[in-house]
């Protein structure tokens, strides 16, 4: 049996499969929520795995009256675009004929009609619209739209919310919160799993009493993947494809990255892709060089929309210093009055590029971080 030179690893996608690394407790725990019917609230950094843990559910589920309907909200700017995208998803969970499609416009809607148009693959390249002036006066029945399905399908949906927390940049987004909560918490064959990378955003929206979506469902934190399952994974993954890389080795990429599982991924596919054999340390650091240079602009554009004062406090968290608002810190550092230190310590983890807990202050960007080191060096 010949061995495959394929990559194993993956990086910058949604991975489901064999490539998906253990989570199994975040997958009991979502499986178990839907099975009851709890809304899930899920917070991890950017690139931390959400979107994938979410598909590798819905790959694994077997029940063929229970569909998954996803949405991402990272393009979307208003309410009219949410609702469309929002409409198409949950009806192309719940049909497979392109007649049953034409049909839905008068089997789901009473109030309102939808004009669709259609791609090469009707069943999977359409796109739904509404008159807006004529939706804005219907929405419940478009926020409904789940309910109503699973009800005369006899089926149950899970609807899939990517980057929830964008809903901030709708006008009146409060109102169109409130107006969702008071149609979605009544649902009983809908259940809703919302997830998010802006932590402080999140937290806003589903901790805070006097939002709409206050205890909506069962809210928790994502958490690295536990080290010893990296270790399985990687050490394998090359034995597989006919290369060898310590234990060591491994410890070693996992500690650059700080157990981030998207660097992770790129740091151990370029290790795998200067390795003919058996890898060395020195590959290892030519691989981060790749990781790092592959995001360096990116990194650059940060530092481009901070200010000086900003600038100079991730200095300072750097050099280790924890009394921020000392004078010779603030003096040594140029951070300008305590003030100025405080108000940036919150712009900072409002940017997501701090994670802050007490005293203590991480980077949320491993890599980031390890760029940043190098240029003040």
């Amino acid at each position: 049996m010949g061995i495959t030179m394929n990559s194993p690893f993956k990086y910058g996608k949604i991975v489901t499969g064999q490539s998906f690394i253990n989570r199994t407790e975040d997958i009991e725990r979502i499986r178990n929520n839907i099975s009851a019917g709890i809304n899930t609230i899920l917070i991890s950094p950017r690139r931390w795995g959400k979107s994938s843990l979410i598909k590798q559910i819905a790959t694994l589920n077997t029940d063929k009256n229970l569909r998954f309907a996803f949405i991402d909200f990272f393009n979307i700017r208003t309410e009219q675009e949410f609702l469309e995208k929002y409409s198409r998803e949950i009806i192309k969970c719940s049909i497979s004929k392109k007649e049953e499609l034409i049909k839905s416009g008068k089997d789901f809607f009473q109030k309102i009609t939808p004009s669709f148009s259609f791609g090469a693959d009707p069943i999977n390249d359409f796109s739904v619209s509404f008159s807006w002036n004529e939706a804005n006066k219907t929405k419940d029945e478009i926020i409904n739209l789940p309910e109503i399905i699973a009800k005369k399908k006899k089926i149950k949906i899970v609807v899939c919310i990517d980057e929830f927390q964008n809903i901030a940049r709708f006008d009146d987004h409060v109102a169109f919160e409130q107006e969702l909560r008071s149609y979605w918490q009544h649902h009983q064959r809908s259940t809703y799993c919302i997830y998010g990378s802006r932590k402080h955003m999140m937290l806003e929206l589903f901790k805070n009493e006097s939002r709409a979506f206050y205890r909506f469902g069962d809210l928790f934190i994502m958490n690295k993947i536990p080290e010893k399952h990296w270790v399985k994974f990687i050490t394998e993954s090359f034995k597989k494809t006919g290369k060898k890389i310590s234990e060591d080795q491994v410890r070693l990429l996992i500690r650059m990255t700080n157990n981030h599982p998207d660097y992770l991924q790129q740091l151990c596919h370029n290790t795998w892709n200067g390795t003919i054999s058996e890898t060395t340390n020195h590959i290892i650091h030519e691989a981060m060089d790749l990781v790092i240079n592959s995001n360096r602009l990116y990194y650059q554009d940060i530092c481009d929309s901070l200010s000086n004062t900003q600038l100079n406090l991730l200095y300072a968290i750097l050099a280790g210093e924890t009394m921020l608002t000392a004078s010779e810190t603030m003096r040594k550092y140029k951070l300008g009055t305590p003030r100025n230190v405080s108000k940036n310590k919150s712009a900072l983890q409002e940017k997501d590029i701090v994670e802050i807990h007490g005293k203590s202050i991480y980077f949320n960007d491993p890599v980031f971080e390890y760029w940043l080191r190098q240029v003040i060096n």
